[in-house]
């Protein structure tokens, strides 16, 4: 069963729900806060990333999640995710980049849905695997105009090079709560 996590409360560890993404390089990290800012973001939002295991919350230990992404992380060597066939998908609220789905990245996330899955209860369902960057999610008509606007002065390069995933958990509800980085694995260090 999937619960939409935007209202979630603090569960026992401190946080509301979780992910696991890929934090965006340091080049794109702050004209993406840019666009964040000018577009009027206001619901919590992790910072640049691309989405590896989709929302959960419901964890029965936060120590033994870690450990269980560590192990995973462990399994996965770093790989690149290509820009070529990048394509901007929005609505009225939100602008998302997607990237094409390429064996290395399927592997990761599968691996971490089916790790993560009998410990944890989805916010979303994971599958079909989008490989996603939220640009602005659930903003105003004209902030969506304003980051389609802005996104393509970005230049993204012809890859995104990936070595590292964050687990990221939520303190409070999607509207006032804050997104923290609980930790960073690096890939294939094991």
């Amino acid at each position: 069963m999937v619960t939409p996590s935007t209202h979630l409360e603090n569960d026992e560890f401190g946080y509301s729900c979780y992910t696991i993404v890929i934090p965006a390089p340091h080049a794109l990290t702050e004209p993406l806060l840019d666009i964040e800012r000018a577009a009027g973001q206001e619901r919590a939002k992790i910072p640049a990333h691309i989405t590896v295991k989709g929302t959960f919350y419901g964890i029965l230990s936060l120590v033994g999640m870690i450990d269980l992404v560590s192990i995973v992380a462990d399994r996965h060597e770093p790989f690149e995710v290509s820009t070529a066939g990048m394509e901007t998908w929005d609505s009225a609220h939100s602008v998302i980049l997607g990237f094409p789905v390429n064996p290395k990245i399927l592997a990761l996330h599968d691996d971490l849905v089916a790790s993560i899955a009998p410990l944890s209860k989805p916010a979303y369902m994971d599958d079909p695997y989008r490989v996603n960057m939220s640009v602005v999610n659930e903003v105003k008509p004209e902030g969506v105009l304003i980051a389609k606007t802005k996104i393509i002065e970005i230049d993204f390069g012809e890859h995104l090079w990936v070595e590292t995933i964050d687990l990221m958990a939520r303190d409070g509800v999607g509207w006032g709560g804050v997104w923290k980085r609980l930790k960073q694995f690096e890939l294939g260090s094991g």
